[in-house]
């Protein structure tokens, strides 16, 4: 017996489930490890379909009876801050369908809204969590949850789809996180700093970026590379790696006091 099973024996534990933080590969040897699961949290919005566990995953793991919690639904509150050019896109949206949708049918009201009912709009999704900080976002975030049953329909979905295509197109660095360049000799975690640069520059946000860049260990970020090349020539993209590592060092690090 597992210690899992005698807690849930014992009254310990109610309910056994995870937290999930890897890939699908790795999200699908734990569902798939044990038969006591009954629910699991994955990362899931507009942006992230193919991310961790992914679309694939949420759907397995309802199609195994798991409750499937969702967090970063905002991706850490990027979707609440669009950029210029994708908030010019909601605007417009919501001036367009408002002429060819049913009058009974609620458009959603912000950014915000529209990232938490794309999440809603599926149903294997059990429950959402969206992190506030003020009461006023409490306040709108149970406003929406009350309209949570709205469906979005194929011209709203139509939206999110260009919303996502104006973000994907801000991505400067090609990458697609294949990990052919890794291992890196000087264990530089390659993947992980483009893809921090990307996030920095296609959401306009620098300040997580920076802050996110700091955890990385000190040994494996973008300076520790010696410019060997071996990355390159193993990246099927043909990305310029050592070129984007130095530029990213410059434009994420921050020098110390």
């Amino acid at each position: 017996m597992t210690s899992a099973e005698r807690a849930l024996g014992d009254g310990r534990i109610g309910h056994l489930g995870f937290s999930f933080h890897d890939d699908h590969a790795a999200f699908v040897e734990i569902l798939e490890g044990s038969d006591l699961w009954e629910f699991c949290q994955i990362q899931y919005n507009y942006m992230d379909e193919e991310f961790q566990a992914g679309t694939r995953g949420l759907e397995l793991a309802a199609e195994k009876g798991l409750g499937v919690v969702v967090m970063e639904p905002l991706r850490g509150g990027q979707l609440a801050r669009p950029t210029p050019e994708v908030a010019a896109l909601w605007a417009a949206a919501g001036r367009d369908l408002e002429s060819c949708v049913p009058a009974a049918v609620c458009l959603p009201e912000s950014p915000v809204e529209w990232a938490l009912r794309w999440v809603w709009a599926h149903p294997e999704v059990s429950l959402l969590l969206s992190g506030m900080s003020t009461m006023e976002q409490v306040e709108q975030n149970v406003h929406y949850a009350s309209r949570s049953d709205e469906p979005l329909g194929a011209a709203e979905l139509e939206v999110v789809s260009r919303v996502r295509d104006t973000y994907r197109r801000a991505i400067p660095i090609p990458c697609t996180a294949c990990k052919y360049c890794l291992p890196c000799p000087n264990k530089v975690a390659i993947p992980d700093i483009l893809a921090l640069y990307n996030d920095a520059v296609a959401y306009a946000d620098l300040k997580v970026a920076r802050l996110e860049y700091s955890w990385i260990d000190d040994d494996a970020r973008a300076d520790a590379c010696t410019q060997c090349g071996e990355c390159e020539d193993r990246c099927p993209q043909g990305i310029a790696i050592v070129s984007w590592l130095e530029k990213v060092q410059q434009f994420l690090a921050v020098a110390e006091d």
